[in-house]
Order: C-alpha cells, then structure tokens, then sequence
C-alpha cells in the first residue's frame, strides 16, 4: 500500500510544477506591471492569478489525472500574451526595453499600453491561435475525464467535437467583448473588420490543432469506446446547443475572409459584430428552449 502511495505522488508532481509557473508568473507581472502604472495589464496578471489558483484547486491532487504537457501548453500560451503587452507603458511611450535609441518594434521594444500588440500585427495572431489551441486541449482532456469519471462513454469523436465547438465559441465571444470594448465603451484599440475575422481565423485554426493533439496524446482515447453510449448526457447535450450558433458564425465569417475577402458582410465591422452577438443570444434562446422541453417532458412522466 505504501509503495503504491509513492507511485500515485510521482504520478502528481509534474502536474503541478507548471501551475505553480503559472501562479508564480501572474504574480509577479501583476506587481511588476503596478509598480509601473501599467494598470490594465496589471489587472489582466491578476486575472491570470485567479485563473491559476482556480486551476491549482482542481488539479494540484492529480486525481484529474491530467498530463502536464498539456498544462506546459497552456502556461507558454498565457505568457505570450501577458508578457507581450506587459512589455508596452503605461503613458503609451516607450516600453522597459527600448535602450539605446532601439525603435518599437527591435527586439523586446515595444511602446503603448499594449505593447507587442502595437508594435507587430502578427503577435495578435499567434497569440488568439495559440490560446485557441490550449483552451481546446484543456476541454477535450476534460470531457474525457468527465466522462470517464461519471461513466459517460463518450467517443472520441464527441469529445473532439464538443471541445472544438466550444473553443470557437469562446473565440466568438472574446470578440463580442472586444466590439463592445471598442464601440462602445473605447477600452480597447483593436478591433475592426481584419482584426476581428483574422482572430476568427487563428481561433479555428488554434482549436482544430488543440482537438487534433488531444485526440491522439491523451492515453484515455485509446481505452475508450468508438462508437460511445447511446445517448449523450445533459451536459454535453446542452454544451453542444449553446456552441451550434457561436460555430456557425465563427465558421462563416473566417470563410468570408479567406475565399470572398468579407464579401458577404461586407467587411462591416459593426455588422460582423452584431451578428457574434446574435449568435450568443440564439444560443441562449435554444438552451433556454431544451430545458424548457426537458422539464415538460417530467412533468409529463410525473
């Protein structure tokens, strides 16, 4: 009994070496970032804090029994973006690495509040395609623990669906917040029809590649079943519904770009905008429509 003890804690300890990078990290860009005035990055680091412990809270026990590879993933996904506006200033002058006359743009320059945001339009990219990837892996690794804790038998194919369903949903969503933070309330500089159905495309992008490293890393895929249960548990159910319309949109808009260069909204921001956040009330509406149909048909059993 003893010896399998140890054997459980070694199986624990690489879990949690990137969580606490990740705590550790956010820290200290918080602290750094309001020493510096650099209000707004400070308050996304301490998002970031949060966000860490919460994580340390479900996994730091290992029973989740999640690889850390994957949590590596997600940590160098998380500090490109935080570091990369970290590096801009807060009177949206030159940035802490600008030495010798450098310019924005040479090495770690960067200038403005949001720093290698303003400086190299790619990093942007890179950045939503990346965290795109992490938010994907992290949800195909976690429907599959789900579902093997609560004895779903899911497939892989709905695990890689639903997770890749839902990661473009999130997509669609940030850029619902982006829209508003820039039409309506001026909190972000980004924005615009390029921005926000570029970001679409390296959201799709991230999360097929997230879904596809998923699928064939993660070691519980080959012991489950192909074909899975006959019937798809609530949650899974409900999931799905609510990322249908986010999915659809996510998809049409990335395709308008790349093959009709944003002939069919043409390249209306406002309109792309309004059209993100009218799939998030669809969905909304469809969810609330299922359990309204759920609940009558136990009433009706009753």
């Amino acid at each position: 009994m003893e010896g399998d003890n140890i054997t459980v804690e070694k199986t624990r300890v690489p879990e949690r070496a990137p969580l606490m990078a990740w705590l550790i990290s956010c820290i200290l860009l918080t602290v750094w970032n309001l020493a510096r005035g650099l209000n707004l990055w400070a308050g996304y680091n301490f998002g970031g804090t949060v966000m860490a412990l919460i994580a340390i809270s479900i996994l730091w026990s290992g029973r989740v029994r999640m690889p850390a590879l994957p949590l590596w993933i997600a940590y160098f996904a998380t500090m490109l973006h935080f570091i990369g506006g970290s590096l801009g200033a807060a009177d949206s002058g030159p940035g802490p690495f600008c030495f010798d006359g450098m310019q924005p743009g040479e090495w770690l320059c960067a200038d403005g509040v949001n720093g290698m945001y303003h400086v190299h339009p790619w990093w942007d990219k890179v950045v939503h395609g990346m965290n795109s990837t992490a938010i994907a892996i992290a949800w195909a690794l976690g429907w599959r623990r789900m579902s093997e804790h609560n004895d779903w038998n899911l497939s892989p194919r709905t695990v890689a669906y639903t997770a890749f369903s839902l990661s473009v949903a999130i997509g669609v969503a940030y850029e619902v917040y982006e829209f508003f933070g820039k039409t309506m309330f001026q909190t972000i500089d980004q924005g615009g029809y390029v921005n926000t159905a570029s970001d679409l495309v390296s959201d799709m992008l991230g999360a097929g590649l997230g879904v596809l490293f998923a699928h064939f890393y993660d070691p519980m895929n080959k012991t489950s079943s192909s074909t899975g249960g006959d019937k798809l548990p609530t949650q899974v159910t409900l999931t799905n519904i609510a990322t249908f319309p986010l999915l659809v949109i996510g998809t049409v808009l990335s395709l308008d770009f790349l093959l009709l260069s944003g002939g069919i909204v043409s390249e209306d921001y406002d309109l792309i905008g309004q059209l993100m956040l009218g799939s998030i009330f669809v969905g909304m509406a469809l969810i609330a429509g299922r359990i309204a149909q759920q609940s009558q048909a136990n009433k009706s059993k009753a």
